[in-house]
């Protein structure tokens, strides 16, 4: 009722106000409240549309890509939505629907939202699903992590292959997964014969081992770390042999320790 009393428009300024102030609010509501089409406003609220007005005002020009993951009320339990941000032109499905997948996510659903008829910009809605193994909660968590990681690859500043799925299911960074991509090449060069899905199937299976491998890394080499460093190789050696234990697949204890 208040937002039928006040208006869609002014409802966006407000709920803008809340977030950026009001000064900035009122000439981000003068730019983009008026842009977005009437079925957009029917179904969504004013402080949707300011959550996804402060992604379109971040991007730096039309090659630029925003995401945004978020679960809506009326999700099912294993569903979650995701939205992408460009300026001035459509975002191919040829080109999001393959990434999406490979980060693990199955798209059900597609929505396309042109902001003054697509010159302004364009926003795709896309109801997603997770597999039945994936923790929704622990996602959304880390869903700075994941926004940031999908937008490089949606740039194509980072690749584009099913590694990417660990950043979902092994809790990774994207930094971690190039690693793991690095030293997957490594081992086909020395005539390792497991095929890229197999490994990330392996890896993605045993989370545990899988940060265990990359911590010990990172305590191998990082030169930060000045004091008790084989102390600190000694635990980590010992927690990825401990997560090894439970990996009940030969050819996924072959995979990770020969990754070790």
């Amino acid at each position: 009722i208040n937002e039928m009393v006040r208006g869609w428009a002014p409802g966006v300024e407000e709920a803008l106000i809340e977030r950026v102030g009001a000064g900035r609010a009122t000439r981000l509501a003068l730019t983009y409240a008026s842009e977005f089409p009437d079925p957009y406003r029917a179904r969504h609220a004013p402080a949707e549309a300011a959550a996804d007005i402060l992604r379109l005002a971040a991007l730096k020009g039309p090659d630029s890509r925003g995401v945004r993951l978020f679960r809506d009320e009326h999700d099912p339990s294993n569903q979650l939505h995701l939205k992408t941000y460009r300026l001035g032109g459509l975002i191919p499905l040829s080109e999001a629907v393959p990434v999406l997948e490979n980060f693990g996510f199955r798209v059900l659903e597609e929505v396309p939202i042109p902001l003054g008829d697509g010159e302004t910009g364009y926003i795709h809605d896309f109801r997603l699903e997770l597999p039945s193994e994936a923790e929704v909660q622990a996602i959304l968590g880390r869903a700075d992590s994941i926004e940031r990681a999908l937008t490089c690859v949606f740039a194509g500043a980072s690749e584009d292959d099913e590694f990417n799925q660990l950043i979902l299911f092994a809790g990774l960074d994207l930094k971690p997964v190039i690693w793991l991509r690095a030293w997957f090449r490594y081992l086909r060069q020395t005539g390792s014969s497991f095929g890229l899905i197999t490994v990330v199937d392996a890896l993605r299976r045993a989370p545990a081992a899988t940060m265990a491998l990359i911590d010990l890394f990172k305590a191998l080499n990082d030169p930060a770390i000045t004091r008790r460093r084989d102390d600190r190789v000694a635990k980590l050696r010992k927690d990825f042999d401990d997560a090894l234990s439970r990996v009940r697949s030969i050819d996924d204890d072959r995979i990770l320790r020969r990754m070790r």
